[in-house]
């Protein structure tokens, strides 16, 4: 038996109608994402940037919520990189590595993704050297270890998801080449896409009970992890030049 996070004591019918909001609002904003941004960061020395990566069938809107929360609060550099999710993960990685050496030509990168956004992360920093630019990889209800509906996906990407996929394994396997980024995830305690929930967490593991998978995209608590996650880099917070 998966020894599983303890499920949240709010009722059913509450946790079901707020993720069921939740993918009401992000469904608003979708058309909002569409398109590529082509944005860029300042070639500043010892700038700062946070670079936000969606899900699997989402793009940035998604996360548009969060990254409000985060300039109000003094975050002034955020990109979003937007890909196909029908590329899969590893094309996906390749295309987020070549996305930041045009796009934050100087300085240090932090992430923060959602969902099989954090999968391509992880490749990239893993695989692809990006832990060399990376201090912070903060994960919002990623399938670290794969998730069970992944098996009803019949695409690519389902095949990369499972639990016992090639590419899950290879990331167990090589989690000692990210030698310097520090990675943070954020379980969904509530979450009914990544099953079971404990596969979300990752080296330091924050649990949120009472959020869905898509919830947590609109959750003060999660959006103030977040934020205390790049609160002690304090560069972050200086203005844009």
């Amino acid at each position: 038996m998966i020894d599983d996070y303890r499920p949240s004591q709010k009722k059913r019918r509450v946790l079901i109608s707020k993720e069921l909001l939740a993918s009401a609002s992000l469904g608003l904003l979708y058309p909002f994402g569409l398109g590529q941004s082509d944005r860029k960061a300042s070639r500043i020395k010892d700038q700062r940037t946070v670079v936000m990566i969606h899900g699997w069938g989402a793009n940035r809107s998604n996360l548009y919520p969060l990254a409000a929360y985060l300039r109000l609060q003094g975050v002034k550099k955020i990109l979003f990189y937007d890909y196909p999710s029908r590329l899969g993960v590893e094309r996906a990685a390749v295309h987020l590595r070549d996305y930041l050496k045009k796009h934050v030509k100087g300085g240090r990168i932090d992430l923060v993704c959602h969902s099989m956004g954090g999968i391509v992360a992880r490749v990239y920093l893993q695989l692809l050297g990006g832990h060399r630019r990376v201090d912070h990889c903060i994960t919002l209800g990623t399938p670290h270890k794969g998730t069970y509906n992944a098996y009803w996906i019949p695409t690519k990407v389902g095949d990369e998801l499972r639990p016992d996929s090639d590419l899950i394994k290879k990331l167990e396997k090589t989690e000692y080449l990210n030698s310097r980024t520090q990675v943070t995830s954020i379980v969904a305690g509530s979450d009914n896409i990544i099953i079971p929930r404990v596969n979300s967490g990752h080296q330091n593991s924050i649990h949120v009970p009472d959020v869905g998978h898509l919830g947590m995209l609109l959750s003060r608590r999660v959006m103030s992890e977040v934020l205390s996650c790049l609160r002690p880099k304090r560069n972050f917070f200086k203005k844009a030049s």
